[in-house]
């Protein structure tokens, strides 16, 4: 009996050194958790259903400390949505409407950062330069540091549920021309959800956004965006002149109360979906 136990432990314990050698990704054992993720679908919604509906555009500034782990170094949010773009599986679009899309060059093209150099074009006599202009190609991770957000708030008077529904996300970057700052724009428009798949749900359901309570990967980025789990501030709701809360008048030179203004906003949509449960 005793030697039936020493054969199994001849077999077995090298079996657990070896499974325990394999890596997936860094770790030592396999994580197929988020792999292995589909896509769950919106509940179907009726239009005769909607009793109330709000277009709001939200910044998610990945500065901020609850969005740090967007740009993960390992697997940063920025890197995955451009590469995906550069690569044809998702598309870009001109505007908010997503009735234009962008082509591939143009894409490519934008967020290049350009400055002038002085160079020494006599080697004895440097005082004698040409002005030059040099390109530094754009590098995603780096030059990526907001996402305008736009959504809708929906109120399904059948199922009495309050949904949120993002509609499309827009990563923006610095844009620098010649040194100088130009303050910040959209890289371009991305659909967040459609039926041809070719979305940032289906590009991001299987892409792991680093889990601060546990190294075990099993949060995806549409987690991250279906649970909310990002801060953020709101910049325009939608009102009749169409304008964003920073162009408004009142709070135009002042952008202490245009965030305070944003706050309000918030609460606003949080206490219309209270009293829409009380009603």
């Amino acid at each position: 009996m005793k030697n039936s136990f020493l054969w199994v432990g001849v077999f077995v314990l090298p079996t657990l050194a070896i499974s325990q050698s394999v890596y997936d990704s860094g770790f030592s054992y396999v994580h197929n958790k988020v792999k292995d993720r589909k896509v769950v679908p919106w509940p179907f919604l009726k239009e005769a259903d909607v009793m109330f509906v709000k277009r709001v555009e939200r910044i998610i500034d990945i500065r901020e400390k609850q969005n740090q782990v967007m740009g993960y170094p390992p697997n940063p949010l920025a890197t995955i949505i451009y590469d995906a773009v550069k690569n044809g599986q998702i598309a870009p679009y001109e505007n908010d409407e997503m009735s234009s899309e962008m082509s591939i060059n143009k894409f490519l093209s934008l967020g290049t950062d350009s400055q002038f150099i002085e160079v020494v074009t006599d080697p004895n006599d440097p005082s004698f330069t040409t002005t030059e202009l040099m390109v530094d190609p754009f590098n995603a991770a780096e030059r990526i540091k907001k996402y305008r957000v736009v959504e809708d708030w929906i109120f399904d008077k059948t199922r009495s549920q309050y949904y949120v529904r993002i509609v499309s996300i827009a990563p923006q970057y610095e844009m620098r021309l010649g040194g100088v700052n130009l303050g910040w724009q959209d890289l371009c428009m991305l659909k967040y959800y459609s039926k041809d798949e070719k979305d940032l749900r289906h590009l991001l359901v299987d892409k792991m956004v680093f889990n601060r309570q546990t190294n075990s990967p099993e949060l995806s980025y549409d987690d991250w965006f279906e649970q909310r789990l990002f801060s953020s501030y709101i910049i325009k709701t939608s009102n009749q002149n169409d304008s964003y809360i920073k162009n408004q008048t009142e709070f135009k030179d002042n952008g202490t109360e245009a965030l305070i203004e944003a706050e309000r906003k918030q609460r606003e949509l949080q206490e219309r979906e209270e009293n829409l449960y009380e009603d």
